[in-house]
């Protein structure tokens, strides 16, 4: 790790609570290149974390800050905002001489990586995406469970946007049932001692690219019926079409969001019985089990 170099980007909106432990775990994962620089974009944000960034950045840590300022009353659609966010990120690192360095970082730098993150998983990622060519990605596990089903693309186990079929979901369908088919169960729990294993599209709060991938990605946060989509899907299409393979990569681990797992308050009695069932379903027939045979991420 010594030998090589990185950048870290990452979009922020109202994240101060959550900004001490994140920068600091990034700085640590930093600590692991030759050389590191940070660039992060913030937008709409009304809590001082601009200030906190720039404040960070002034202390010993080489790279910018970029203020988009008030995104949101151009861009009403909040995956395009975030898109927005990243590209401009994008754009600093392409026209600087982080250009030429290894490896792209990619932190959400919320609820995510306010944890306990391993910096020794890190470096095991980073060493096994560059133990093969065609490797140009790899992303996070979550505890206690895989969350970010809505940038997640994989034959099986999440095929397409697993909102758009909810919101398009028949009349009759009460929202209760389409969500938790199309999102909570899906959102498995992943063995950390897994081996890493293949993706179309995934991120999960912290994503690790080659340089040379990376910067032929665009992110975009909404797609040709103007819905909105992940931002991150498009930029992993790219590196996927231009021959790169992508994967989760179970040992490095990051905090699943609270507000995107299942909630049994926020559901009626029959949903919650529901999945209840499932869970059990899941303890005796776990679904990763599916994944490491190819076969399907979802059973029933």
């Amino acid at each position: 790790m010594t030998a090589r170099r990185a950048v870290v980007i990452g979009a922020a909106r109202n994240c101060a609570r959550h900004l001490s432990r994140v920068l600091e775990n990034l700085a640590l994962l930093g600590g692991l290149y030759a050389e590191v620089c940070f660039v992060f974009a913030v937008s709409d944000s009304t809590d001082g974390t601009l200030g906190l960034i720039e404040k960070w950045l002034a202390q010993g840590h080489t790279g910018k800050a970029l203020d988009l300022g008030d995104l949101e009353k151009e861009i009403p659609i909040r995956s395009a905002r975030i898109a927005t966010a990243r590209n401009a990120c994008l754009d600093e690192v392409r026209r600087s001489p982080g250009a030429a360095h290894d490896h792209l970082i990619v932190a959400d730098l919320d609820d995510a990586l306010d944890c306990d993150l391993s910096v020794e998983a890190f470096g095991g990622a980073a060493n096994w995406l560059d133990a093969s060519a065609e490797r140009a990605g790899v992303f996070a596990n979550a505890t206690p469970r895989y969350y970010d089903i809505w940038a997640l693309r994989h034959d099986s186990w999440c095929s397409g946007d697993c909102w758009h079929p909810i919101w398009g979901r028949d009349p009759g369908e009460p929202f209760e049932v389409a969500k938790i088919r199309e999102v909570f169960r899906r959102q498995i729990e992943i063995p950390v001692d897994l081996p890493p294993f293949a993706v179309r599209s995934a991120f999960g709060g912290l994503g690790l690219y080659k340089m040379s991938y990376a910067l032929g990605g665009v992110y975009c946060g909404i797609d040709h019926q103007d819905r909105p989509v992940s931002e991150h899907v498009a930029f992993n299409q790219a590196i996927g079409a231009a021959g790169g393979q992508l994967h989760i990569f179970p040992t490095l681990v990051v905090k699943a969001p609270q507000q995107h797992l299942y909630n049994a308050l926020e559901f009626g009695w029959r949903w919650r019985l529901a999945m209840l069932g499932w869970r059990f379903r899941e303890r005796r027939n776990p679904p990763w089990r599916a994944l490491m045979s190819g076969r399907a991420g979802q059973t029933s």
